[in-house]
């Protein structure tokens, strides 16, 4: 079901389209109709640990309280974000003040930014029918229903080379779907698997992705990249929890499933997989943000999706797209120990790096997961590294470093989606090389 309030007042906020003033006005009274989570009051701080004490500090933080980290604490001197609610700024800030933890405000007004992403998107709202993927706005963010447009555009505009196959059904009884790009030709070619939005609120992930596609389609410049790699692709994991970002709260993380014995919603997809399972970085309390789930691979999305890798028999790369943070990271995760084949991942990862600045000169970092983010386990790179035999499992944390955080403006949608179309270009050409 398309969101409510677009459905129900984008004629009133088009009228509405007179002073700036009016236009949020309208937008504000549209997500109110629709229940819409407010997050007036709410900022971001930044908060930079000195010490490893400062560092464990923010740690233990986390797990016994309901903070929503938008950066993790991983080492002295790397910055640490923070969601603020309103009624805790006073008690964070005291216990900030009395350890000795410098901080400062990074995002003032989270809700205007949520407000300005989801003006962006009436404003280019159109109602010209999708008979083409070219007719797509890969300009604004999308919502579910138009995401499933696009697959079903793709497939039929180009039969002989995309098809789609139902892989899993959501908790809440969505279809989850791959999109498979078979270029024909060699049977040896190699396969990449992608996907997206295992996090719902990262929602440049399959925006960008869509983008990607779009080009490896239709620009001869790309044509190359089917020719010589077949592709698997899921735009959309956690499709639950994105319809949950567009209807009730955009920041939602997790999935939508419930425990029959706790009051709190939703597993962390991200830490579910059968792989070092609740060992780091993870929380076995069901109300966390990091909550790894009651068993290994609890949720639908994830025991299917790891079926289905399994079944293809080979794969050769896979990247889970995630964001932010600029980062490239390759196994472990779970712990500060390399691979056997930590020289290729590693050599890999800096030339998809390199692609990345040679676009636009954005800085992305490429190293071990454990040792450039932070320990935390139960994830997919570490699982497909490991169950599914893939030796190039990444993970890739798009922009920003968090000036925006998960809230990046539509108008950085193209430029990620070229950065990151330059990464997987350089991904192919080492796995034909191999």
């Amino acid at each position: 079901m398309r969101y409510e309030w677009e459905s129900m007042n984008r004629s009133r906020c088009r009228m509405a389209m007179v002073t700036t003033g009016i236009f949020y006005a309208c937008i504000i009274a549209c997500f109110v109709a629709a229940d819409q989570r407010s997050y007036d009051g709410y900022e971001v701080w930044r908060a930079e640990p000195r010490t490893m004490k400062d560092v464990e500090f923010l740690k233990d933080l986390g797990f016994t309280t309901e903070i929503d980290y938008w950066s993790e604490p991983t080492t002295p001197g790397k910055p640490v974000d923070i969601l603020i609610h309103p009624d805790k700024e006073r008690t964070l800030r005291s216990t900030l003040e009395t350890e000795r933890i410098p901080f400062h405000t990074y995002i003032d007004n989270v809700q205007q930014l949520i407000l300005e992403q989801m003006r962006r998107k009436i404003e280019a709202k159109n109602s010209r029918e999708l008979r083409s993927i070219l007719d797509f706005d890969y300009r604004v963010y999308h919502d579910y229903d138009e995401v499933m447009e696009w697959m079903n555009t793709i497939t039929m505009e180009f039969p002989n080379n995309v098809t789609m196959e139902q892989i899993a059904v959501t908790y809440e009884g969505r279809p989850m779907y791959v999109l498979k790009f078979l270029g024909g030709g060699d049977v040896d070619k190699p396969v990449i698997f992608i996907d997206s939005l295992i996090h719902c609120r990262e929602w440049i992930t399959t925006a960008s992705l869509l983008y990607i596609f779009k080009e490896m389609m239709t620009n001869p410049l790309y044509k190359h990249m089917l020719e010589d790699a077949n592709w698997y692709f899921v735009p959309m994991i956690n499709i639950d929890g994105y319809v949950e970002t567009w209807t009730n709260d955009r920041l939602w993380r997790k999935t939508k499933s419930t425990g029959s014995s706790s009051l709190c919603t939703g597993v962390d997809a991200n830490r579910n997989w059968d792989s070092y399972w609740s060992v780091s970085g993870s929380s076995n309390d069901p109300c966390s943000n990091l909550y790894h789930g009651p068993t290994p691979e609890s949720e639908p999305v994830i025991r299917h999706l790891a079926r289905y890798v399994l079944s293809l028999g080979k794969i050769d790369g896979y990247l889970s797209t995630h964001s932010y943070s600029q980062y490239i990271l390759y196994p472990y995760n779970y712990a500060n120990i390399t691979t056997p084949d930590y020289e290729l991942q590693d050599s890999v990862g800096e030339k998809m790096k390199n692609a990345i600045y040679a676009v636009y000169g954005t800085e992305y970092t490429n190293g071990l997961g454990a040792t450039v983010l932070y320990e935390f386990s139960g994830t997919t790179s570490d699982w497909t590294y490991d169950k599914a035999g893939v030796k190039l499992s990444y993970t890739i944390e798009l922009r920003d470093t968090g000036e925006y955080g998960f809230l990046l403006p539509p108008e950085q949608i193209i430029p990620t989606g070229e950065e990151y179309l330059a990464a997987l270009e350089v991904f192919k050409n080492e796995l034909t090389t191999l």
